[in-house]
């Protein structure tokens, strides 16, 4: 059975800038459900959930989502080795890194299939990357990132000797 740690709603409160009272009045529920759910004792209803989470601009789903489980989850790390592309690929469920390396001249062609709703963002930490998404081409170096919806036919040329992170994740 999942668990749901609710005292996010604190996070959240002091992220707005709000008290607790303020918080209250404006979800339209007691100041002691509100500390009752801040501090992980309250159990409160999907009524309650709602209109907390339109307080805060999120829809209650999201704002569920936001209190599920654990506030840290640990990637599964595994070597990386494809298209002259080396490295490690890490995964977590519906994000992943990849931290690659490559020698000049190799090429990696996004493969059909592989992507769902994610983007993917590219970071250039050493070498020249040149990009290309849908016809549209992008020369990148050291510090340099873009962020492109992966199911987009992408291809990655390997200008110079490079080290660069792929991170997919999804888009809703």
């Amino acid at each position: 059975m999942k668990t749901f740690d609710f005292s996010i709603i604190k996070t959240l409160r002091m992220k707005w800038g709000l008290t607790a009272e303020e918080l209250a009045a404006r979800a339209k529920i007691t100041r002691a459900t509100v500390a009752k759910i801040e501090s992980g004792n309250g159990n409160p209803t999907i009524e309650t959930l709602g209109a907390l989470s339109r307080v805060f601009q999120l829809s209650t789903s999201d704002l569920i989502r936001m209190a599920e489980g654990s506030p840290c989850e640990a990637g599964e790390t595994r070597p990386f080795v494809q298209s002259g592309l080396h490295g490690t690929h890490t995964q977590f469920p519906h994000f992943e890194i990849f931290h690659l390396k490559a020698k000049a001249g190799q090429c990696h062609v996004s493969q059909a299939g592989y992507h769902d709703n994610t983007a993917e963002v590219c970071l250039v930490v050493a070498g020249k990357l040149r990009l290309s998404v849908q016809g549209e081409f992008h020369e990148l170096t050291p510090t340099m990132a873009i962020r492109f919806k992966a199911l987009h036919e992408h291809r990655i040329e390997i200008a110079e000797d490079a080290e660069f992170f792929l991170i997919h994740h999804n888009l809703y």
